[in-house]
């Protein structure tokens, strides 16, 4: 009798460890991809993402040749991008922290968006901010409350976007719209 119930509770632990298995790597692919090392090199190949934990893609770029071949693992501090299934990942540093962060919007003025794991009421949440950057200037954090002037002045050659947001109709929450609208239109 024990042993008909040891060998049922380990057909039933077996089972339980492969269907986690299975649907734990069933969301963790890998892509077309590449990687630009410090000194400019780049490496195609593919790249390793987690599609249920995005937060996972912000930390470390994990690089392959191809399917069966080694695989290298990047932190930010090691290269200077790597894009996975068309979403470039860039190195940048924020607050004394070298970290990727995903570009949104690439053009006069680029927009990314970073991740951060914060601990909400004992419980650990991602939280995103926003960065951006014009052409030759520097890298700053957007903040909702003040997303009106940061877009003003670093978009005040444009009156059409300075008097939309003037107007309202771009705020915090549609910050890709208005970024991709001006570059847009400074593109032509």
């Amino acid at each position: 009798m024990k042993i008909k119930n040891i060998f049922s509770i380990t057909v039933v632990v077996v089972a339980a460890v492969m269907a986690f298995n299975t649907s734990a790597t069933a969301q963790v692919k890998y892509l077309p991809g590449y990687v630009i090392m410090l000194n400019g090199d780049s490496l195609k190949g593919e790249i390793k993402t987690n599609m249920k934990h995005e937060f996972d893609n912000f930390t470390k770029a994990s690089y392959r040749k191809k399917e069966g071949s080694e695989i290298k693992t990047f932190s930010p501090a090691k290269i200077k991008e790597y894009c996975v299934d068309g979403i470039t990942f860039v190195s940048r540093n924020i607050d004394g922290d070298q970290v990727f962060v995903k570009r949104l919007s690439k053009g006069t003025v680029n927009l990314y968006e970073a991740q951060v794991e914060v601990l909400q009421m004992n419980e650990i949440k991602v939280k995103s901010d926003y960065y951006m950057e014009k052409a030759g200037g520097e890298f700053v954090k957007v903040k909702s409350s003040k997303f009106k002037k940061q877009m003003t002045d670093a978009m005040s050659d444009n009156q059409e976007i300075v008097k939309a947001l003037e107007e309202k109709k771009y705020d915090y929450e549609n910050i890709v719209e208005v970024v991709d609208a001006y570059n847009k239109k400074a593109s032509n």
